[in-house]
């Protein structure tokens, strides 16, 4: 008897670390979408679709700042290629499916790229942002 309840977690265990895993194709089209708001400087936009994490971090103003320079500094993308996927759940504060992916993204001057992304029902939210480039200190 003592199997069935162990069964039972094991089935929620699986079915629960699937969200991250099912919401891999929304965030890479969320990534592409995020690139043509970047190119656009569609600030706006990219704000009322970040998460409210994303947006409890910073303010609205600093997160258009921060943008704009990074495109200012390494243009528009000219390719984009995932080198990377994580997918985790996370309880307790902050609870969610959450999909980490890198990205080895050429700009007119720039490099890699790191998207995080909460999931949401059928769709994502971006999180976090990161993007590593020496043309952000040099330019």
């Amino acid at each position: 008897m003592r199997l069935v309840p162990a069964l039972a977690l094991v089935a929620m265990i699986v079915v629960s670390a699937c969200g991250g895993f099912a919401a891999k194709g929304t965030a890479e089209d969320a990534v592409a979408r995020f690139h043509q708001q970047l190119d656009g400087e569609r600030w706006d936009e990219m704000w009322e679709e970040a998460d409210d994490l994303f947006k409890g971090s910073t303010t609205r103003a600093k997160f258009t700042e921060l943008f704009a320079a990074i495109h200012r500094k390494l243009g528009n993308v000219t390719s984009s290629k995932q080198t990377g996927f994580f997918s985790r759940d996370q309880v307790g504060t902050n609870a969610g499916s959450y999909v980490e992916m890198t990205y080895e993204t050429e700009f007119a001057e720039g490099r890699t790229e790191k998207f995080n992304w909460r999931v949401y029902g059928q769709g994502v939210r971006l999180v976090g942002y990161n993007v590593n480039s020496s043309a952000l200190i040099t330019n």
